[in-house]
């Protein structure tokens, strides 16, 4: 087999791969084209954003509330543990520990509202999580041909990467540059079948020459007027 007829059969699976991707992206467009979903999308988005800064606001009271509790345990321990004499700096103490019972106090009723807070952001989430399953349900079954479609496309195409998998074997590495620098500039084809004289993608006929070479399958030749690589495909 011929260079140019090995990359003519990678062409032609490209192309059939290339004509089940473009179904799929319109069944995807019409599929997520629906006001419905959108909206019930959206309202999981924001349900998402919204957890972040309160699990943050929590943990951070959690760590002051620990910081707070450390240092009035210190400065009883201070105050009991029989090092401390002088009146003043018991007094001191005292009051440090008061003040810092009633900063736990606070932070202990701040932690309980950021629970709660947290508590029903999650079940809001929780909420629109099955509004949102429930919309895209009614939207498959209105569209359980599109989808079906769908599923027969991705299977087409998982088993023609496969296929291209085998007809990559025989291209060499040089080949398969030229082939894939050409396909953006061809239209996805830069291989054109020698149609008896002629190219078979823009219908110009070759000279007698350029024929006599494609058929002898030894170079890559392209086409005289369009500059396809022409392959003597039986």
């Amino acid at each position: 087999m011929s260079q140019a007829e090995a990359l003519y059969n990678l062409q032609q699976i490209d192309l059939e791969i290339l004509q089940r991707r473009r179904r799929l992206d319109e069944i995807a467009e019409i599929l997520g084209d629906n006001e419905a979903v959108k909206a019930a999308q959206q309202q999981v988005e924001d349900a998402e954003g919204a957890l972040p800064p309160l699990r943050v606001r929590l943990r951070d009271l959690e760590l002051e509330m620990q910081t707070t509790r450390d240092k009035a345990k210190g400065a009883e321990n201070r105050l009991y543990g029989g090092t401390v004499k002088n009146p003043k700096e018991m007094q001191d103490l005292q009051n440090e520990i008061a003040s810092l019972q009633k900063r736990t106090d606070k932070l202990e009723t701040d932690s309980l509202e950021a629970m709660m807070a947290l508590e029903e952001a999650e079940g809001v989430l929780a909420d629109q999580q099955a509004a949102l399953a429930a919309t895209t349900e009614v939207l498959a079954g209105e569209h359980a041909d599109l989808i079906a479609e769908q599923k027969q496309l991705n299977d087409e195409v998982e088993r023609l990467k496969v296929d291209r998998q085998q007809k990559l074997e025989p291209v060499s590495e040089d080949s398969l540059k030229l082939y894939v620098s050409m396909r953006k500039r061809k239209a996805n084809k830069p291989i054109a079948r020698l149609d008896g004289d002629s190219c078979g993608v823009c219908g110009i006929q070759q000279t007698v020459a350029t024929a006599q070479d494609v058929r002898k399958r030894q170079d890559l030749i392209e086409c005289e007027n369009c500059g396809r690589i022409l392959a003597a495909v039986l």
